[in-house]
């Protein structure tokens, strides 16, 4: 991701960060499932958060592992404003406002965790190599990636509505993101991917969540152009014509992989 976009990103982050909790029902439930492979290993000491939004994730590690330092990292300072808010007072938790692509931290960490965050960055290789080196002997890594085919509904219907307005930018690809983990030097990797499906009340509901999220600036669903009223209205009966649920309402699908990983 170019230093420009990266800035995009972290801006649109800045603007949800009042309204991103709300919406958090699939990063949530993502997040409970890296929390349950966490806990089947030792207890750590020393914790990095990558893309520690408005702490969610950060208060479960903090209470799972209540003797642990907690550092939490994110670009978007008023992610990191909201989340110290929130938690203040929690104790042995460290805020940082920054690119993982330029962190330096202080000293190795046992766990390593990401959820939901790594997919905004590229390159993307380089940063899987930062984690091998910042872990302690044996420590461990778990991180949850949305992948290419992550609102794929969305996408074809706004390729039908305003084909000479794409998307700019797309999702790694599961092989991808597996060769850059691979290729970081983890001396154990397990790579994996879950599709989930999501429903929603309407059409208007998904981009109203996708709005109050910032997810509207970056690779997932974030153009050059935007869509003008005209067309999003045509983009909303499209889904609504194309991608209904089971039950009533419309769908989503997220894809996501599952790493976990382990230095000599």
């Amino acid at each position: 991701m170019t230093t420009k976009l990266q800035r995009t990103v972290g801006k649109r982050f800045d603007a949800a960060a009042a309204t991103y909790d709300k919406h958090s029902a699939i990063q949530w439930s993502v997040a409970r499932r890296l929390l349950w492979e966490i806990e089947k290993g030792p207890a750590p000491k020393r914790i990095l958060e990558i893309g520690c939004g408005t702490g969610l994730l950060t208060e479960q590690l903090r209470e799972r592992f209540p003797a642990a330092e907690v550092h939490a990292l994110d670009i978007s300072a008023a992610m990191v404003a909201h989340a110290r808010t929130r938690w203040r007072g929690a104790a042995r938790v460290r805020w940082h406002v920054g690119d993982v692509r330029r962190y330096q931290p202080a000293g190795k960490f046992d766990l390593i965790v990401s959820s939901c965050a790594l997919h905004w960055v590229e390159p993307l290789a380089p940063v899987f190599r930062h984690i091998v080196r910042w872990l302690a002997p044996r420590g461990r890594c778990f991180a949850a990636i949305m992948l290419r085919g992550t609102l794929a509904e969305l996408h074809a219907a706004r390729r039908r509505v305003a084909p000479a307005k794409p998307v700019l930018h797309a999702l790694p690809s599961f092989p991808t993101i597996a060769a850059y983990a691979r290729g970081a030097g983890f001396a154990a990797l397990t790579a994996r991917r879950h599709k989930a499906l999501v429903s929603l009340p309407s059409a208007n509901a998904l981009l109203t969540m996708l709005h109050e999220q910032g997810l509207t600036g970056g690779p997932v669903a974030g153009s050059g152009r935007p869509l003008n009223r005209r067309e999003l209205q045509q983009l909303a009966a499209d889904y609504e014509k194309n991608f209904p649920a089971r039950r009533g309402g419309v769908r989503a699908t997220f894809r996501v992989a599952y790493l976990a990983a382990r230095k000599a």
